[in-house]
This record gives structure tokens, sequence and C-alpha cells, in this order.
């Protein structure tokens, strides 16, 4: 049971090492315009050619599992720094090179095992994790739309493919272009498709898989619920539900693995009105649900706390 348990958190904590989960994306946005109208405002990706920005996350979460009678309770924190050098932009298409300058991770479970890296430090961690300090100093080119949508990922699957060993080649399975694709659409698509006031609301839906791990289902409220000078605040307010993955390619760590479970997230997010740029967005997440695999139902909950700034360096 605890190969399964540590198999499982060492995939989850790539799923975060990967994206930092804001808020969902896929369809268009779709405006409650019953508010009275005041001055309005135009959100939109819109990162300049030229400019560099730090995006820096940190997730803290408790996992508690259930099997053979027995709890386990989980804490992990990851902090994650990713570099976006915007490259290009034409026809509402912005190109960026991203790198991921820094990773930290700090898992204990129930007092019994401990996972850490550090990529100041890889050597000092723990040995299944150093294969990511492979990751560190990497770029791959990420192209988003003005609604903030990937249009597309090149040069991801090329990080893992060049790694070499059994770590690498799981993590290339796992998470390659199209993964990426769904994953970063988590952070950058949450624009409205038309201008807003204080007080419009728009729906983001979001379906697809998560590391090929499991399938993801995501509908988020975005609301316009302060301006200030060149801030909007906005406020978030979403329900997710995770079910098996039954795609090709399934995550060979955890293949028969069938999750059923659902929650919430809500939080708020600060955007430079004149950039698009996310400021800062702090958001919760609490899910509960079960996954069965070989037989055994695990009951599980997670609880995350999650920070994410921007700033132009």
């Amino acid at each position: 049971m605890n190969r399964i348990i540590t198999s499982m958190l060492w995939i989850w904590a790539f799923c975060f090492f990967l994206t930092t989960p804001a808020a969902a994306s896929g369809t268009k946005g779709k405006i409650d315009d019953g508010q009275t109208k005041k001055a309005s405002v135009e959100l939109k990706f819109n990162l300049k050619p030229g400019e560099k920005y730090l995006f820096s996350s940190v997730v803290k979460q408790e996992i508690v599992q259930e099997a053979m009678g027995q709890q386990i309770t989980t804490t992990q924190d990851i902090s994650t720094e990713y570099i976006y050098a915007i490259k290009a932009q034409e026809n509402g298409i912005t190109e960026i090179d991203v790198t991921m300058s820094a990773i930290k991770m700090d898992t204990d479970v129930g007092g019994m095992q401990r996972i850490t890296f550090d990529s100041s430090d890889p050597d000092a961690g723990t040995s299944e994790l150093k294969v990511m300090s492979n990751v560190v100093g990497k770029t791959f080119q990420l192209y988003i739309n003005e609604d903030g949508s990937i249009h597309k990922v090149e040069g991801f699957a090329d990080v893992f493919g060049a790694m070499g060993g059994q770590q690498a080649e799981i993590l290339e399975q796992s998470f390659g272009d199209s993964s990426l694709v769904q994953s970063m659409n988590q952070i950058t698509n949450i624009y409205p498709d038309t201008e807003v006031s204080i007080g419009d609301t728009w729906v983001k839906t979001f379906s697809g898989p998560i590391a090929n791990l499991m399938q993801s289902e995501t509908t988020s409220n975005f609301t316009l619920s302060e301006l200030a000078g060149d801030i909007a605040v906005l406020e978030v307010a979403g329900q997710l539900t995770f079910s098996k993955f039954t795609g090709e390619g399934g995550n060979p760590m955890l293949q028969a693995a069938d999750f059923n479970m659902s929650g919430t997230q809500h939080g708020t997010m600060e955007i430079d009105v004149n950039s698009g740029l996310p400021l800062l967005s702090k958001l919760k997440q609490d899910i509960t649900g079960s996954m069965d695999m070989q037989g055994m139902k695990i009951p599980m909950s997670i609880a995350s706390s999650i920070t994410i700034t921007g700033k132009k360096l």
C-alpha cells in the first residue's frame, strides 16, 4: 500500500511542478450583463516582445488517505519559479520562451517518509526526484492567444526526452506537449471575450487530462469586483471533478487507478489592466473522493492553498 501511495504522491507532485492550478479554461467566457453598466475595461493577455517576467508559485497541501484501516496525512509544500521571455506578437498570438528557474518540494508522508528536492542543492534531496534537476534551466516555447488560451507548445517533450533513465521515460510519457497545453491553459486562460464592468461575471470551463493520470472537469465563475487604478480584482469560484483517465498512453505508475473526486475552488486574482499580467492570485481548493486501485478503495481529501505572483523583470 505504501508503494501505491508514494507513487501517487510522486506523480501528483509533478502535476503541481508543471502547473499551479489557477482557473478553469477551454471555452469562451459567457458574460452575465444583468448588472448596471459602469466604466468598462478590456482584459486580455498583452505582454510585449522584449519584456521578461517572473512567475512564482507556492502550493501548500494536506492530503488525507485511508486504506486498510490506516489513515495517512501527508503535508506538501511546492515552490516553483518560471521566467517568461516574450519573443514576438503576431495576429493576436504571443510567442514566449519559458524557462523553469527554480523548484523546491518538501513532502512528509505521515511522518513515515520524507520526500524532498531543492534545485539549488539537488544532491541533498530524495534520489528519485534528482531527475527534476535536469528540467531546471531548460527552455520551451509557448504560444498564447489574447484570451489566454494556449495556441500550441513546442520543445517541451524534448526536455524529458534528453534526460534518459526510467524516471525520465515515465515523465516523458506523462507530460508531453499535449499535457502541458492542458495544464498551462489553467494558468493563463482567465480573460473574458468582451469588455467588462464592475459586477460582471463570466464563466469558463475546462475538460482535459492531467498528466495522463486522471480526467479533469472544471467550471469557474469570474467576477470583476474592483478596479483600483490599473489593477482589476477578480473573484473566483469554481467546481472541480476528477475521474478515470480513458485516453491512450495512461501513466504507467498508476495505470489501473480509477479516480472519483470532486471539490471547490475559490479566491481572488489581481490583474494588471494594461498588460493582462496576473500580479497576485490567492486560491484555496478543497477536494474529496476516492481512488480505486487493485481492488482497494482509498478515500482521499486534498486541501490546497495556492499563491501565485507575477512581476516584470
